[in-house]
């Protein structure tokens, strides 16, 4: 990628004309610099950098991007919802970067109108590409470990408590469990053997019904009240 001059916001470019246009918010220094070296060696077609919410704001009303990359200090997470649904707003897919696995982070994070998670400590190459396409797809992307965390996090918190009483058909437990393996709504039609669409308005239906904005919140949800299978 090749630097290029433009107020406010970093802006690169890359030789080619496919991949995804990508934003970067990453306060950390060091993270930032090992995103953006992971990043071209990545298909990306474009990649923004910016140093406040404001800017990246600014930066997005003029040229919207696929993705954004973001990451905060764990004590501001609950701070980033309301400029997050804004973000969210202009259709923009967020990849939330997590310090780690903890309980208090992952506490912090569910509320987050994201589209998936990283923990920063398992951070890869081939783990951001992965988590690039799945939620460029559509899919949910949240590393098995974190999964495990969550689930072990929930159970301990929850204890016996009774899930809470939500009227899914036999139909749409089998999408929210498919859901919750990460699978793009092609790939429910196809194990479902139903239409994209009626995958889609499956779907729709589940996270209505667990009122999430998004598969990640949604799965998070249903771990909470119970709704999903133990994973190993």
């Amino acid at each position: 990628m090749t630097e290029t001059a433009h107020t406010g916001a970093l802006e690169y470019s890359s030789t080619t004309h496919d991949g995804l246009d990508i934003a970067l918010f990453v306060p950390n220094e060091v993270a930032r610099f090992g995103l953006r070296t992971m990043l071209a060696s990545i298909r990306v077609r474009h990649l923004i950098e910016a140093a406040s919410f404001e800017e990246l704001s600014e930066h997005l009303r003029r040229a919207p991007v696929d993705v954004l990359i973001m990451s905060c200090p764990g004590q501001e997470v609950t701070q980033q919802e309301e400029p997050l649904r804004e973000i969210s707003a202009m259709n923009v897919k967020v990849l939330f970067l997590l310090e780690s696995a903890s309980e208090r982070m992952i506490i912090q994070a569910a509320s987050l109108p994201v589209d998936g998670f990283l923990v920063q400590s398992e951070l890869t190459r081939n783990a951001l590409a992965d988590a690039l396409r799945r939620i460029s797809n559509g899919e949910l992307s949240m590393p098995s470990t974190l999964a495990r965390e969550l689930l072990s996090q929930v159970r301990e918190r929850n204890g016996a408590k009774a899930p809470r009483p939500v009227s899914l058909t036999p139909r749409e437990q089998q999408v929210l469990s498919l859901v919750g393996d990460g699978l793009s709504n092609k790939q429910i039609a196809r194990r479902l053997s139903i239409s994209e669409h009626g995958a889609k308005r499956h779907v729709a239906n589940v996270l209505a019904k667990l009122n999430s904005p998004n598969r990640t919140l949604a799965v998070v949800t249903a771990l909470k009240e119970g709704l999903l299978p133990p994973q190993a």
